[in-house]
């Protein structure tokens, strides 16, 4: 068993940027919730009148996180879900609207260390599926789409160049044998690239990431949990994204920008509290380096 479900990334600065200390009271929503370590931040730094929607497609966070928060149960609303949903979890659980939602785009430890097909280090059924009652897996998708698929997938989320050498490898390895482990795919890229032994860690990153991104439909939630919290963020209300992908953070820069209070001419819009992207320092990378790629962003409701 793991010792630590998650380490989360830029802790104390996503808190910091996500509680307006003007409001009161609030309805703070954790899209990502992992091991609960923003949420147990969040909890000790909001009034106790305050509720943290919690939501998480991992049945395995939702577990952890209920057990291990114990102690800040009336303030935490557990919701099993995609945070693509926000509008209508938050409604399910009795709120029209929202003060703050914090993401965290990452792979909590707990998901690379013990689920099937999020990591490279170990030989693992090809899965990689955060929800796992979706039909979608990684299995699927390398035994079953097409060659121009597979291509448009490492290209586009792996930024890969010239995928279709891999595609092409991948479409001939499972007419021979179907692809069901983390091993059989390092088998085909071993062959395919020539690496003899040990392989560019930065390459199968990329490759595992863009299988990862096209199973879970992950630019797509966070294009709509963007635009669905839009619609119910109040007035002084803050987004805080925590982003590891270049695409990732593309889509947040962009819907900032498209919001601003200087693009927006009525109504509700953002006003961009990160003028520059905020990464990790040097001594939180050197102590863990999953960080190395974070990126925030923060935002906050105005009306214009």
């Amino acid at each position: 068993m793991v010792t630590e479900y998650h380490i989360p990334v830029l802790l104390n600065t996503a808190v910091s940027f996500l509680i307006n200390p003007v409001i009161r009271d609030h309805v703070i929503v954790d899209g990502t919730l992992g091991g609960g370590s923003y949420t147990r931040l969040i909890c000790e730094s909001i009034s106790d009148k305050s509720k943290i929607i919690a939501i998480d497609k991992d049945e395995n966070a939702i577990a952890h996180t209920t057990n291990n928060l114990g102690e800040y149960r009336d303030k935490i609303l557990f919701a099993k879900g995609n945070f693509a949903d926000v509008k209508r979890i938050v409604s399910d659980v009795g709120y029209a609207s929202i003060t703050g939602i914090v993401l965290d785009l990452g792979l909590s430890s707990y998901q690379l260390n013990e689920e099937d097909g999020f990591s490279f280090m170990k030989n693992t059924p090809l899965d990689m599926r955060a929800d796992k009652s979706a039909a979608l897996d990684a299995r699927t998708i390398l035994n079953e789409y097409r060659e121009s698929e597979l291509t448009e997938i490492f290209e586009e989320y792996g930024e890969v160049s010239r995928a279709s050498r891999l595609s092409k490898a991948v479409a001939d390895a499972r007419r021979k044998q179907s692809i069901e482990t983390t091993e059989d795919f390092i088998k085909i890229i071993k062959r395919e690239y020539g690496f003899k032994a040990t392989m560019p860690v930065k390459f199968l990153s990329k490759l595992f990431q863009a299988l990862r991104i096209a199973v879970n439909d992950e630019l797509n939630d966070l294009k709509t949990v963007l635009s669905g919290t839009m619609e119910i963020l109040i007035e002084g209300g803050r987004i805080v994204v925590v982003s590891y992908h270049s695409l990732e953070d593309r889509i947040v820069k962009n819907f900032f920008r498209e919001h601003s209070e200087k693009t927006v001419q009525g109504g509700k819009a953002l006003k961009i509290l990160t003028k520059k992207v905020i990464v990790p320092e040097y001594s939180e990378v050197r102590m863990n380096s999953r960080s190395r790629s974070a990126k925030l962003r923060a935002a906050e409701a105005v009306v214009v």
